[in-house]
């Protein structure tokens, strides 16, 4: 009984002990309550000012957004261009490389001929080389020979020299003799190694050429004065002689081209007819017998004038 006195006592205090934990934990629910009741007040009016700043946001954004696709539009569509302009940029330059391709297989081709042509030339050139080494050689033999042929001319030279200088002196001699030795032809006057003639008939200066070379002769050719002085000896009339200025007016020649070593023209001779018409024009020479002194005594007279003439042949003819 004790024992349940002792329990009903325990329980009894159990009880008192569970409501003033009841009453406690009401209190604590009441006060947890209203903790939760301004946590959720707060939490409300926090969820209000995030939605206030939010729709704010969005609209800042939903702005912000059309001008950034109206920037992203328009940089889509600057990006366009610039892909069109990069694709026809492209196609050129993909044609331009098709062309440098092509130009390239050009000059690739043409350089591989080059190499062939300079292969060819090169072989040409060793060939070339080769002969011009060959004639190089050639060329120093026949330098050689030829200075052993020019010595051996050179030589010969020497020795034709000397047997036409024996020719010569031999001819002389030669012509001494016949000098010597022959006689004059009738009717010919001997003086030296010369044969003179003179005409017992007249004419014109060119007759008078004509029958000297007839006789195997000429004109006389007076070279100095013992001949002219010899001449003028023997002749007794006035004669031609084979001196003429016809080619050029007062340059006088002898018949054999040669020019005057001597002169024996009379004084104020020759004058051209002094400026007479009646003598004419006076082209051809003569020795006179009106100033016969036997030292200057020759005149021109037209060569058509009529007077005798003095051949002269040498005595080897």
């Amino acid at each position: 009984m004790e024992e349940i006195q002792m329990n009903f006592k325990n329980d009894r205090s159990f009880l008192s002990r569970w409501k003033t934990t009841q009453t406690d934990l009401w209190s604590s629910e009441r006060k947890i309550y209203r903790a939760v009741v301004f946590c959720l007040g707060l939490l409300s009016v926090f969820l209000l000012t995030g939605l206030f700043i939010f729709n704010l946001h969005y609209h800042n954004t939903v702005n912000s957004g059309k001008a950034m696709k109206a920037n992203m539009n328009k940089s889509l569509q600057d990006s366009r261009n610039n892909m069109s302009s990069l694709t026809v940029e492209r196609d050129q330059l993909n044609a331009k490389l098709s062309s440098l391709t092509e130009e390239r297989r050009r000059l690739t081709a043409s350089i591989d001929r080059l190499t062939e042509k300079r292969g060819q030339l090169d072989d040409d050139m060793s060939s070339l080389t080769a002969k011009k080494d060959q004639l190089n050689a050639n060329i120093s033999s026949l330098t050689e020979e030829k200075d052993q042929l020019i010595s051996r001319v050179s030589s010969l030279n020497r020795e034709m020299e000397q047997l036409d200088a024996r020719l010569i002196e031999m001819t002389k001699d030669r012509d001494r003799l016949e000098c010597l030795t022959s006689k004059s032809p009738a009717g010919w006057t001997k003086f030296n190694c010369s044969f003179y003639f003179l005409s017992t008939e007249s004419g014109s200066w060119t007759k008078a050429r004509e029958d000297c070379q007839n006789k195997g002769a000429d004109l006389v050719i007076i070279n100095s004065a013992e001949e002219q002085n010899i001449i003028s000896g023997f002749i007794k009339v006035e004669a031609w002689i084979g001196l003429t200025d016809s080619e050029e007016e007062g340059t006088w020649k002898w018949i054999d081209g040669s020019s005057l070593t001597l002169s024996k023209w009379e004084n104020l001779q020759p004058d051209n007819g002094g400026g007479d018409v009646q003598w004419g024009e006076e082209d051809c020479a003569q020795i006179s017998l009106e100033w016969n002194s036997g030292e200057k005594n020759w005149n021109d007279r037209s060569c058509n004038a009529s007077m005798n003439w003095i051949c002269e042949k040498k005595a080897q003819q």
